[in-house]
């Protein structure tokens, strides 16, 4: 039996100078902005080395 793969991926969308984290949902065919818990706006980063750090934890917690 071959490996189930997962349909849920993250990662890094640019507009002008901020870099969102996003999860892209490949059967449901679209992406999704992640929430920021502390200002309850859409999370956003100036810096893409931060962006994809915490692209690279989020990816840690979902195995």
């Amino acid at each position: 039996m071959g490996e189930e793969k997962s349909t849920t991926e993250y990662s890094i969308k640019q507009v002008g100078d901020r870099y969102y984290p996003v999860i892209i949902d490949r059967e449901a065919g679209g992406h999704y902005e992640i929430n920021n818990p502390l200002t309850g706006g859409i999370l956003s980063y100036n810096n893409p080395e931060a962006a994809e750090k915490y692209v690279q934890r989020a990816r840690e917690k979902q195995t």
